[in-house]
């Protein structure tokens, strides 16, 4: 069971800035959305320039913030020439995880993911959610009593792959993969602001409750995330920064105050002082920092918080 998620299938699924939890499906139809809903539908091409860039120069140091989405369509390419232009003069790729060296092995994995007592996935979830789990895994040729023994948050991992699958949008056509494909082509140096370990080690911390809430909000949405998953992708390609925001917003803090600190809050602020340390040796290069777009819009956003360290970070696309 665990070998059809290792690889680059897990590692998208612990990208996903949180995971198809995080994303508001009933965010696409608050008032003035749903038309969004529709214009994204109608349009279907998924062509446009993306979003968001900032630039911050110190010293003899450049450096490039870019917002991703870990999940892209192939019709996104190429993007902006501001984005373009800003990777070609780079000479250092700053991505969350170096997804073609990071590594996962089953048997660490299991030992977070898997409750370590007696504990079952049918003893923390209600009934309601626990047999509609079990109808959407029949529904994908899985049983739900072989990942009895996972934790929620592994589970929910799980639905997002299933969601991904039936969305337009992929792991294989995500803003991350694309820049790191071309660095390696181009022999770019490649330095990772988190590791694979810290985001495992990051969800299988998180309280059974908030694990609970997780999971609970992923099934109850099920059927309306591969639509918003679209949305997501086409939000980001169209530069809809407030669409964009509403959705990621919403959707962190409908499953709790722990989890958007975890997710968004001290990830932001790490990743803040990783990128302030760089500055700091000044060693006259330029660096590409590709991040997922929750990062870069939702506050603490990294931005900000380079700005509150004394920089002066411009948006330039």
């Amino acid at each position: 069971m665990m070998k059809q998620l290792t690889g680059m299938c897990l590692l998208f699924i612990l990208l996903l800035a949180a995971g198809c939890s995080g994303i508001k499906s009933e965010s696409v139809e608050v008032p003035g959305q749903e038309d969004k809903q529709k214009e994204s539908e109608k349009d279907n091409n998924y062509e446009g320039g993306g979003g968001f860039l900032w630039k911050v120069v110190h010293g003899e140091t450049t450096m490039y913030v870019q917002g991703t989405t870990h999940l892209g369509h192939e019709d996104f390419y190429p993007l902006a020439p501001e984005i373009e232009e800003a990777y070609e003069s780079s000479d250092v790729i700053l991505p969350e995880v170096n997804m073609f060296e990071a590594e996962t092995d089953e048997e660490e994995m299991n030992k977070i993911a898997m409750f370590g007592d007696a504990t079952t996935l049918k003893d923390v979830v209600s009934e309601k959610s626990y047999a509609r789990l079990s109808e959407i895994f029949k529904e994908n040729q899985l049983a739900v009593e072989d990942y009895n023994s996972f934790q929620p948050w592994f589970v929910e991992g799980l639905l997002a792959q299933i969601s991904v699958k039936k969305s337009e949008v992929a792991p294989e056509h995500g803003v991350d993969l694309y820049f790191l494909k071309r660095s390696l082509e181009d022999k770019k140096e490649i330095v990772e602001l988190e590791s694979i370990e810290t985001q495992n080690q990051m969800l299988s911390n998180f309280s059974m409750e908030t694990q609970v809430r997780m999971l609970e909000n992923s099934i109850k949405s099920h059927d309306e995330v591969a639509a918003s998953l679209n949305q997501i992708g086409y939000n980001w390609i169209k530069g809809k920064e407030d669409a964009f925001t509403d959705q990621l917003s919403e959707g962190f803090m409908e499953n709790g105050q722990e989890y958007k600190q975890a997710m968004i809050d001290t990830r932001n602020r790490n990743m803040a002082n990783k990128l302030d340390d760089i500055l700091r040796e000044n060693d006259g290069q330029t660096y590409f920092a590709i991040i997922g777009s929750a990062h870069v819009l939702l506050d603490p956003s990294v931005p900000d918080e380079l700005e509150e360290k004394g920089y002066k970070i411009k948006r330039i696309y």
